[in-house]
């Protein structure tokens, strides 16, 4: 093996897949992935797989567009076995609420989305047995899809390997190497690494590499759990649309033909790293916990009233890498020339990976902060400029104090997420 590269990009996930991909077809020519695990072992192979664009926040609304057409054209462009579900995105909010979901598909309509607002009978025809009375308000994105996020991650291992990439899996990084203040590569088990530049894409796991250096990124690693219930066997309920329910603060969507994955809307429960269920993301319990299960189940029958008799099929934890404002990190360490890093994802880097992979890849070949990714620099916490967005229900605002609602508490006093 070849100890020298053009590029190393640490972590084999959907970000620094895209990332690779990108600087591939933008002519660099010894690009290296390294993996401690294998491709997809992280946050990667454990997200939901929705992408849509039905947000408070129109860049957002604009990069998770561009995440949905990279993926939609996966199967056709690059013949790769990946199916995409284009199922449409429901969303249900407290009618006092309405203002703010209206606000939310303004900026999805802005950015070259389709959604609106839809009465109940529209929304029982879009998705049957959905919950609701006089008081839920409700609005449907078109564009919106789920795909099987280990099948895309390994789709994209291929693509980079075809493009030239070199991707090597159980290869654990030690240390980032930085000399007389530039990057020089990194130290794994064999001895050094060598390359001028170095991105770091290790979600949960970047915090611990760059504290190395003295350098302390603001990010939490965050405990979330995820649960796939069925649906009652005499049953002939299905789920058949993307819901999210800020009302409930549940979040689910079609997993085959009888299950669903159900996920909280962790950005409801959190408004500052302090809310986070703080976790050594190499030692966590991986499935979900039993009372977290059970209350996540009464949400449920609510969101969905047919699946008061439904069950749980199988659970699961992962890790997520928090930022203040719960929006991503893209950007370079000035004292380390040549490092990169793209964390703080909150939950939401599978669906903004298309788009971060394709911003970084300018960043790195370019050499410049690509404009469009401003609002997403490190200072901007230090500048006292956070990004403030909503999902449709209360807008995110890190100078809240509020602390996390207890499970089982009202969902309204919440702020909203990035799921």
């Amino acid at each position: 093996m070849s100890n020298t590269a053009e590029v190393i990009i640490v972590g084999g996930g959907v970000t620094g897949l895209c990332t690779a991909i990108q600087l591939a077809w933008r002519g660099v020519k010894r690009i290296v992935v390294l993996d401690r695990h294998y491709v997809g072992a992280g946050q990667s192979g454990r997200a939901a797989g929705i992408v849509r664009a039905l947000v408070g926040h129109r860049d957002t609304s604009r990069w998770q567009l561009e995440s949905i057409r990279f993926l939609s054209e996966l199967p056709q462009r690059h013949n790769v076995d990946v199916t995409v579900n284009k199922t449409g995105y429901l969303l249900l909010v407290h009618a006092e609420e309405t203002q703010l979901m209206q606000n939310a598909i303004e900026s999805c309509i802005a950015a070259g989305g389709d959604a609106g607002c839809i009465d109940r009978a529209q929304a029982l025809q879009l998705q049957p047995g959905i919950g609701g009375d006089e008081s839920t308000s409700y609005a449907y994105e078109s564009n919106a899809i789920h795909v099987d996020p280990m099948s895309v991650t390994q789709a994209l291992a291929g693509i980079a390997r075809e493009a030239g990439v070199q991707i090597i899996e159980g290869c654990e990084v030690k240390e980032i190497l930085v000399k007389a203040g530039s990057v020089t590569g990194v130290e794994i088990a064999e001895g050094p690494f060598h390359a001028p530049t170095v991105m770091i894409a290790l979600a949960a796991w970047a915090a611990a590499l760059f504290r190395q250096l003295g350098i302390e990124l603001p990010i939490q690693s965050h405990r979330a759990q995820m649960t796939f219930f069925h649906t009652p066997l005499a049953s002939e309920h299905r789920v058949t649309r993307i819901v999210s329910d800020a009302r409930t603060t549940l979040y689910l969507r079609p997993e085959g033909q009888r299950q669903m994955f159900v996920g909280w809307r962790e950005g409801d429960l959190i408004s500052r790293l302090e809310d986070c269920a703080a976790v050594d993301p190499n030692h966590y319990q991986q499935t979900a916990d039993f009372a977290n299960v059970a209350a996540m189940h009464q949400r449920l029958s609510q969101t969905l009233p047919f699946m008061a008799e439904g069950f749980i099929h199988r659970t699961y934890a992962c890790a997520y890498d928090y930022s203040p404002d719960g929006m991503p990190i893209l950007d370079r360490i000035d004292s380390a020339a040549g490092l990169y890093f793209a964390a703080g994802f909150s939950g939401g880097g599978f669906s903004l990976s298309p788009f971060v992979g394709r911003a970084m890849a300018q960043f790195i070949h370019e050499g410049q902060r690509p404009h469009e990714i401003e609002i997403l620099s490190l200072r901007r916490f230090a500048e006292g400029r956070p990004i403030q967005w909503s999902n449709a229900g209360k807008c995110r605002d890190i100078s809240a104090q509020t602390k996390k609602a207890p499970l089982g508490s009202d969902p309204r006093a919440s702020t909203l997420n990035s799921n």
